[in-house]
C-alpha cells in the first residue's frame, strides 16, 4: 500500500509544530476512545424504528435524514445526542496529548467536550467556536481556537447530523468554510481519529476537495489498515482500502498507516517529545560555587543564557538561588524584547494554598513547569542548611520529574553537586540516555572541572543539536 513512512512523517510534521503552522482535525476515533458510543450505536434505534438494520447501511448520515423524513421532525434525533453526550467520561492519553502538542489551531467534528476540557487541564486558555455568533468575539490572549464544524452537544438542534444539514452546510455554517479554507492553505493539518468506515469521512474530504487549491499545503492522516483475516468482508475491505488510501493523495492528504490503534498515542508522545526539543528548563541552585569558584559559575550561568537564545532555544526557568538571576541576565542581552515564549520565568510562590501541603504543591508546580519542555539542563544543584552546604532536594525532585516525562537530562557535571551525580549516572549509559544521539565527545567535556566556560556553552549546544538530528 502506498503510504509514508512514519520517521519521514514524524519529521516534517515536526518542523510545522515547531515553526507554529501546524493544526489537528480530530474525528470521531478521538471521542469514541473514550467511551462514547459510535455512530452506528448512536442511530441502533432510529434504524429499529424504521424498520433497518443499522450494520447493513453503509450511509449513516442518510439513515439520520431517514429519520428526519420519517418523523417530520428531528426531536427523537436530538434527545439521543443530548443522552449519549452527557454520559459521564474520562479524557484518554490521545487527548492528553493533542492538548499537549505547540497547537493554536485545532478543528473537530467531535459535538463532545473533551478537547475543551483537556486544553483547560493543560493550563491553555481556549477559544471555542461552536456556531456563527461566536466568530463576532475573540477572546484575548487565546492559546488554542477550537473549531467545533459539526456544532456541539449544548445545541443539538444545530448540530450538523442529517444528509440535509451536509447539503446546505455551506448555506447555515459558510464562516465554517471559510475559515477551513484559510486553515487549509496556512497551515498542515493532522486528521486524527477518522477511519476508512467513518461515516463523515467522505462529506468531509469533498468539502476538503472543494476548499483545497492546485498548489496547496501537504495534510497527514493516521489511519489503521483493515485485515484481510477477517472473513470474506475483511478480505474485500482490505482490497478495497489500497484504492482508497491511493485516492487521499488527490486531496494532498499523506497517509501514515498504523498496525494498531495503541500506536497513536505513541506517535503523538514522539510529536511531543521531538517539537519541544527546543524548549530547555535549567534546573540548578547554589549557594556554594564549587569547584568552579563564583566568578566562573556565573559567567557559565549568563553565557549559557545568552548562547541558547543566540542559537533558537526557548528558556524555562524557575529562578534558582544562585543561578536563576544570571541565567536571566544572559538570556535578556540576547533577547530585544520581553518575549515570554522565548523565556518562561517561574519564580516559586512561598505562600502556598490554605489547606495545602507545602511539598505536594511544590512538586504540582515543577511537573507544570517541566511539562512544556523537552530538555533539562541541571547546573549544581546544592543549598546550605544549618551552616552546612546538602545536595538541593528540589534539583533531584526536578531531575526526577524530568525523567518521569521523557525529558533528556543533560547534567553539567563540572558544577559539581547535583550535577555531578547525574553526570555520573548519565555516563555509565550515554546511549540510553540519550536515545542513540551521538554525544559522548561532548558530553565529556561537560563533566570537565578544568574545561572553560566558553567550552563547556559550546558542548551544552552540541548536545541540544545532536539530540535534535
Amino acid at each position: 500500500m502506498t503510504a509514508l513512512d512514519k520517521n519521514v512523517f514524524l519529521r516534517e510534521y515536526t518542523r510545522a509544530l515547531r515553526e507554529g503552522n501546524a493544526a489537528v482535525f480530530a474525528g470521531a476515533g478521538v471521542s469514541r476512545a473514550a467511551g462514547y458510543v459510535d455512530w452506528k450505536q448512536l442511530l441502533r434505534e432510529i434504524a429499529e424504528d424504521l424498520d433497518l438494520d443499522v450494520d447493513r447501511e453503509s450511509d449513516l448520515v442518510a439513515l439520520a435524514q431517514y429519520h428526519v423524513n420519517h418523523r417530520s421532525g428531528r426531536d427523537r434525533i436530538n434527545q439521543l445526542l443530548i443522552d449519549e453526550f452527557l454520559e459521564d467520561v474520562e479524557l484518554t492519553t490521545t487527548h492528553k496529548l493533542i492538548a499537549s502538542l505547540p497547537l493554536n489551531t485545532v478543528w473537530t467534528t467531535n459535538y463532545d467536550d473533551l478537547l475543551e476540557l483537556a486544553f483547560t487541564t493543560s493550563d491553555k486558555r481556549i477559544d471555542v467556536k461552536r456556531r456563527k455568533a461566536d466568530f463576532a468575539t475573540t477572546l484575548r490572549r487565546t492559546d488554542v481556537t477550537l473549531y467545533k464544524m459539526h456544532g456541539d452537544k449544548t445545541d443539538p438542534a444545530e448540530a450538523v447530523l442529517t444528509k440535509e444539514d451536509y447539503e446546505t452546510y455551506n448555506v447555515t455554517r459558510e464562516i465554517f468554510t471559510i475559515a477551513l479554507k484559510a486553515d487549509l492553505s496556512q497551515r498542515t493539518f493532522l486528521f486524527l481519529g477518522f477511519s476508512f468506515s467513518d461515516p463523515n469521512v467522505m462529506y468531509l474530504l469533498g468539502r476538503v476537495k472543494q476548499l483545497l487549491e492546485s498548489n496547496s499545503r501537504k495534510h497527514y492522516c493516521i489511519l489503521k489498515a483493515p485485515t484481510a483475516s477477517d472473513g470474506a468482508e475483511g478480505e474485500y475491505d482490505f482490497k478495497r482500502f489500497k484504492h482508497w488510501l491511493a485516492d487521499l493523495r488527490r486531496y494532498n492528504i499523506q497517509p501514515v498507516l498504523v498496525d494498531s490503534y495503541d500506536e497513536i498515542p505513541q506517535l503523538l508522545q514522539e510529536l511531543n517529545r521531538r517539537s519541544h526539543l527546543q524548549d530547555v528548563f535549567l534546573s540548578g541552585s547554589a549557594a556554594d560555587f564549587s569547584p568552579m569558584g563564583e566568578d566562573a559559575f556565573h559567567h557559565l550561568c549568563r553565557a549559557l543564557g545568552k548562547e541558547l537564545i543566540n542559537k533558537g532555544f526557548n528558556l524555562i526557568t524557575g529562578f534558582g538561588l544562585g543561578v536563576g538571576d544570571a541565567v536571566i541576565y544572559g538570556a535578556m542581552q540576547s533577547l530585544k524584547k520581553n518575549d515570554d515564549e522565548r523565556l518562561q520565568l517561574w519564580p516559586f510562590p512561598q505562600d502556598v494554598p490554605e489547606g495545602e501541603d507545602r511539598a505536594a504543591f511544590w512538586k504540582q508546580y515543577r511537573e507544570r513547569m517541566i511539562s512544556s519542555a523537552g530538555v533539562c539542563i541541571v547546573l549544581s544543584g546544592n543549598k546550605e542548611v544549618d551552616g552546612s552546604i546538602q545536595q538541593a532536594g528540589g534539583v533531584l525532585q526536578e531531575v526526577e520529574i524530568a525523567r518521569s516525562q521523557g525529558k533528556i537530562v543533560i547534567p553539567i557535571g563540572a558544577t559539581g553537586h547535583v550535577a555531578r551525580q547525574c553526570y555520573d549516572e548519565v555516563e555509565k549509559d550515554i546511549p540510553g540516555f540519550f536515545n542513540g544521539a551521538e554525544v559522548a565527545a561532548a558530553l565529556k567535556i561537560l563533566g570537565e572541572e578544568s574545561a572553560s566556560v566558553e567550552s563547556l556553552v559550546k558542548a551544552t549546544i552540541d548536545v541540544l543539536k545532536s539530540i535534535d538530528k
